[in-house]
C-alpha cells in the first residue's frame, strides 16, 4: 500500500475520532495527511470510496482479532468483538453504516466475510444469534443503555456463554 493511501487512511480515521461520519471530508483528510486536496480523490475516488476503504480496513483488524481468538472458542471471540467495538468505536460504526458504504466493493465484502470466518467455524450452525448477541450487548453498552438498566456486559456475555452451553453448541 502506498505511503500516501496508508496516510489518507489514518488521516480518516481521526477525522471520523474527531468529528464523526457526518462532519468527514475529503478537504479535511487531506490537510490532516499533510497531501494535496486531490490525493484523496486520486486514491478513492470520492467520500464513499475513502469510507469503504476505512471501513474494510477495519473489518481485516476484527477479522485479525477473531481469528487470534478463536481457539479461546465463543467466549473468546465474544470478548474480542467487543473489546475491538471498545478499542476502535468511530471505526465499528463506521462499519455498520451501510449508507456511507460502497455494498458492492468486492475487497470490503471479503473483509466482512473474514470477520464472521472464525465465528463460523466456532459455531456454525448459530453464528447468526452470537454475532446479533455481541453487536447488540456493544451497541447498548456503548450507548449507555446497559448502564441504565444496570446491567453488565461481561455478566451478559457470561449468561450467554451459559445458554449456548445447555444448548449443546
Amino acid at each position: 500500500m502506498s505511503t500516501v493511501r496508508q496516510a489518507l487512511l489514518s488521516a480518516a480515521v481521526e477525522e471520523l475520532t474527531d468529528h464523526g461520519g457526518a462532519g468527514i471530508s475529503l478537504r479535511a483528510v487531506a490537510r490532516r495527511a499533510g497531501v494535496s486536496h486531490a490525493a484523496p480523490k486520486h486514491h478513492f475516488g470520492d467520500r464513499a470510496g475513502l469510507l469503504t476503504a476505512v471501513a474494510t480496513e477495519g473489518f481485516r483488524r476484527l477479522a485479525a482479532t477473531q481469528d487470534a481468538a478463536e481457539t479461546g472458542g465463543l467466549p473468546a471471540l465474544g470478548r474480542a468483538y467487543l473489546d475491538f467495538g471498545r478499542r476502535e468505536p468511530a471505526v465499528y460504526d463506521l462499519m455498520f453504516r451501510a449508507g456511507e458504504l460502497r455494498a458492492d466493493d468486492a475487497e470490503l465484502r471479503s473483509a466482512q466475510q473474514a470477520a464472521l470466518a472464525a465465528l463460523t467455524r466456532v459455531a456454525p450452525s448459530d453464528v447468526g444469534v452470537a454475532w446479533v448477541f455481541v453487536h447488540g450487548l456493544l451497541t447498548l453498552e456503548r450507548d449507555g443503555t446497559l448502564a441504565a438498566a444496570g446491567m453488565d456486559a461481561g455478566e451478559l456475555l457470561a449468561t450467554f456463554r451459559a445458554l449456548v452451553a445447555r444448548s449443546g453448541a
